[in-house]
């Protein structure tokens, strides 16, 4: 049996925003190897959040961010009680999300959101790439570079979390780690960003 020690887990948490516990428990199951145990909060993470996605998210706040007086964006966040819109974190994500608005000029908060013609369109282009291959493995290819070249560039939650010191990942997984420390269902409805002048 591995010795878990405090920088160990404080690290760890740092890098999952799991609680203290749970990251010792992660790093004792897997014997203090720190990958594996990361892995594993990672799909606790997802399955709790998972598990509260469902519930309507009626209640929020709408947060806002100018950027010297030229950028700004207003972002409506919405989650399940008045307890979690006034929560510290919940206010924290709230600033991020305008933050990423303002300085990605996404088009669309959710890949959800793009229009269906907008993604057939993206993936006519790809498919000379997967002629000749297996159904499934054709999916994911065109899947992934539905990812990178469509998802990633005009949907805020697809896009890479810029502070990989403070999260790894993308805006997305940023908010399903949310939801899962706070346990409430956290939806991103919408923006808008202006520019001045424009």
């Amino acid at each position: 049996m591995a010795e878990i020690d405090a920088k160990t887990v404080m690290k760890l948490r740092a890098e999952t925003d799991a609680g203290m516990m749970d990251c010792k428990k992660a790093l004792t199951e897997t014997n203090g190897n720190y990958d594996k145990a990361k892995e594993l909060l990672k799909s606790k993470h997802l399955a709790k959040a998972d598990k509260v996605a469902g519930k309507e998210a009626t209640v929020g706040c709408i947060g806002s961010f100018v950027q010297g007086g030229k950028y700004g964006a207003l972002v409506e966040l919405a989650c399940n009680t008045d307890f979690v819109a006034a929560n510290a974190e919940f206010q924290e994500l709230l600033k991020e999300l305008a933050i990423g608005v303002v300085a990605f000029n996404p088009k669309y908060a959710s890949k959800d959101q793009i229009p269906a013609d907008l993604v057939a369109e993206e993936r006519k282009k790809y498919e000379n790439d997967v002629k000749g291959k297996p159904p499934q493995i054709a999916e994911k290819i065109l899947e992934g570079k539905l990812d990178k070249n469509l998802y990633a560039v005009n949907c805020l939650l697809s896009m890479p979390f810029p502070k990989e010191d403070v999260f790894k990942g993308t805006y997305g997984d940023l908010v399903k780690a949310k939801i899962a420390k706070l346990g409430e269902n956290i939806v991103l409805r919408r923006f808008v960003r202006m520019e001045l002048g424009k």
